[in-house]
């Protein structure tokens, strides 16, 4: 009986913990299926941009499935996974513990408050009103051979070099991003260029 009521405690906590931090944070912490991931990993090229410097993000990395696929496909790169949830992050870190990729990294917090310029590709599963505190910022501090990809969600006003979907019964869209073609020219650049000539 005393067992019976602690994992219901137990239980019960969990979800509360899990919903607290849904709501402030804004996304729920949902795993990203096999089939989510086959599909992610598809889209994108053999080799990442840049020097094997450049890092692989994954922002709101929960319970560290996508993270650990991304050490798996890309080796020589360094991956970290940032989530701001602390059960998915346990998890996660548990089991890169138990099971470590070398080249994988989890940290505890906010990614918007993360410095990403080092970054070859961003990958993401977040709400759009998430993506537009996040779409300012990788317009701030990504170089312009930054990839990013994004799963279900598009980033607002950015155009995807590529799309892709889910073989399920969502058809769940992807898309990829290259930074230096995702930003439409603003209103002033159009008039600036009318005015002066193209850039060479």
């Amino acid at each position: 009986m005393i067992f019976e009521i602690a994992a219901l405690i137990f239980a019960f906590g969990t979800i509360a913990m899990v919903a607290v931090w849904t709501v402030a944070t804004g996304c729920p912490p949902a795993p990203t299926s096999p089939r989510v991931r086959r599909a992610m990993l598809a889209i994108l090229p053999p080799h990442l941009p840049g020097s094997n410097r450049g890092r692989i993000y994954e922002l709101g990395s929960g319970w560290g499935g996508l993270s650990r696929a991304l050490a798996d496909r890309f080796p020589g790169r360094p991956v970290v996974g940032i989530e701001l949830s602390p059960l998915p992050f346990l998890v996660a870190w548990a089991r890169n513990m138990f099971a470590p990729k070398q080249n994988l990294t989890l940290q505890f917090g906010s990614f918007l408050n993360a410095d990403i310029s080092d970054a070859a590709l961003v990958v993401c599963y977040l709400s759009p009103d998430v993506l537009v505190k996040l779409r300012l910022k990788m317009e701030r501090e990504l170089a312009s051979d930054a990839l990013v990809l994004s799963n279900t969600f598009g980033i607002p006003e950015w155009k995807p070099a590529a799309t892709g979907a889910t073989p399920d019964i969502y058809r769940s869209p992807v898309y990829l991003y290259e930074r230096s073609g995702a930003v439409a020219p603003t209103s002033q650049d159009r008039v600036a260029e009318s005015t002066n000539g193209p850039t060479a």
